[in-house]
């Protein structure tokens, strides 16, 4: 089977050469140690909410006005942003809550051009990046007309957002954007807005850095991609930056094991087929998730073994600033099956099903086959299991059932299967010799129910031994060689446990 695309989980996304650096690692770490001390004024107040636990959300706001075409470094400006976004997207913490609007784009002059491209809610690298690759600058730029667009999808909200203006000029439709954003926050609407100027002129960048202080942000100047990648990390760092790891092991027998991780939301119903916040393979080392502070459910499965139950951790909690492991035993446990007939050891067999699924009809077994004299002994991943044990005997193939079994790594559990059984013998006569002839079995059911057939089918000339479980049944033989079919009922035939009755048919 394919494996489904990678979602990048770097532990330091701009430092990746840091893993095997350890000295490097320590320089830079204690230099980004200085560098956020002397940006605590500007960031502090925004990151506090996100330390605290609330989900990461952020909101791109891109200008895609006709002067998004003009070149920086022989590239229009509009191919140096979505390459940055792209980027970024690429690195940005899984569980945060992603959307993107753009104004400009649509028609050339249209003064209502703002367009929500992908709507705020779980990160989707893939619709992210096709939305901003498809964006050409072409129109105006209603920048309060995008700012209220963004701001009134946030109004159903609980919590803090981050909106993100990149941008290369100021209004071009005679908005205000500095009095709009004002009047937004003044409505008690929850967001800090950061702006990023991409070569915008000097005049500008005064209303620019007006509408930044209205929202509560920052205005990060760019003249070039360089400028522009750092200004936009900058911007989205108090939510994307505040962040907990969970590092994601997957081991057989203590060795690695090629294995795949889905990462989902905690505490939240999961619906049929509903995409993972993050899904990638484990490498030997283990995998660092980067991630916003919260609850997640973690899904390991084997890369290899498709048909293997799949090892689920729920409830894992992520704090800021803190680093949890989960490690995916996948060495075995034994589950040790015997059936019992009348206290003897007899040949059945047995099937093993994901926990649940031992009343649900399934017909997907994760493991099945015989039980002879000796048992069986299944080794199973750990987890909880049904098990369903037939008597093959029998005539209805009885089962008895087991359900939630837990099976832990390197431990056994037992389970036996006991029945009970008699046995009817059958034999067809006409004149004293063998006649063709066939039994049909019901069981005559309560006062009033119709009969329930368990079991036909035809008579050897020595007779047939059927076996029953105890119980009262009512016996008809069919004689297959007259005309007419001519029967003999037998009603009320009584079969008890480790006991033989016969019953003979004279035609």
């Amino acid at each position: 089977m394919a494996d489904p695309p990678a979602v990048e989980t770097r532990f330091m996304s701009l430092y990746p050469s840091i893993r095997r650096r350890p000295a490097l690692a320590a320089v830079i770490g204690i230099a980004l140690a200085l560098a956020l001390s002397l940006l605590a004024p500007v960031l502090m107040p925004v990151a506090s909410w996100a330390a605290a636990g609330d989900a990461g959300r952020l909101v791109f706001i891109l200008d895609a006005s006709a002067s998004m075409a003009t070149k920086a470094q022989g590239k229009p400006r509009m191919e140096i942003a979505r390459t940055v976004l792209s980027d970024l997207i690429a690195d940005l913490p899984a569980g945060i809550e992603v959307g993107l609007l753009a104004y400009g784009h649509r028609k050339k002059d249209d003064c209502r051009d703002v367009e929500q491209l992908v709507a705020l809610g779980p990160l989707d690298r893939k619709a992210l990046t096709e939305k901003l690759s498809n964006l050409t600058p072409r129109g105006k730029a209603p920048l309060a007309g995008a700012l209220r667009a963004a701001a009134e999808g946030l109004r159903e909200r609980a919590g803090e957002t981050t909106i993100v203006l990149v941008s290369d000029s100021a209004e071009r439709c005679g908005g205000d954007p500095c009095a709009l954003v004002k009047e937004l926050k003044a409505s008690g609407l929850r967001f800090t807005l950061q702006v990023v100027g991409f070569g915008v002129a000097a005049k500008e960048r005064t209303r620019l850095e007006c509408i930044a202080a209205a929202g509560g942000g920052a205005y990060f100047p760019a003249k070039n991609a360089a400028d522009l990648a750092g200004a936009i990390r900058k911007a989205v760092a108090p939510t994307a930056e505040a962040v907990g790891r969970l590092t994601v092991r997957a081991l057989r027998d203590g060795q690695p094991l090629g294995a795949w991780y889905d990462l989902y939301a905690g505490e939240t119903p999961r619906g049929p087929g509903q995409p993972p916040l993050a899904s990638h393979p484990i490498a030997d080392q283990g995998e660092v998730i980067r991630l916003v502070p919260g609850t997640y459910d973690l899904v390991v499965r084997e890369r290899e073994e498709t048909a293997t139950p799949t090892l689920t951790f729920t409830g894992l909690r992520v704090a800021a600033g803190e680093t949890i492991e989960q490690v995916a035993d996948f060495s075995g446990g034994d589950l040790m099956v015997k059936a019992l007939r009348n206290r003897r050891p007899f040949n059945a067999w047995y099937q093993v099903l994901r926990a649940g699924e031992a009343t649900a009809g399934t017909d997907e077994p994760v493991a099945s086959g015989p039980i002879g004299i000796e048992g069986a002994t299944i080794e199973l991943l750990p987890g909880t299991y049904d098990l369903v044990i037939q008597n093959q005997e029998d005539l209805g193939e009885p089962v008895r059932r087991f359900t939630d079994i837990p099976i832990e790594a390197g431990k056994s559990v037992q389970k036996t299967g006991e029945f009970a059984g008699g046995t009817l013998r059958v034999i067809a006569r006409k004149g004293g010799l063998p006649v063709k002839a066939r039994f049909e079995i019901s069981s005559p059911g309560a006062a009033g129910a119709e009969p329930q057939r368990i079991g036909a089918d035809s008579i050897a000339a020595a007779g047939e031994r059927i076996g029953l479980p105890p119980g009262t049944y009512d016996l008809r033989i069919r004689n297959m060689e007259d005309p007419g079919d001519a029967v003999i009922d037998f009603p009320g035939v009584v079969v008890e446990a480790a006991r033989t009755v016969e019953r003979r048919a004279d035609f």
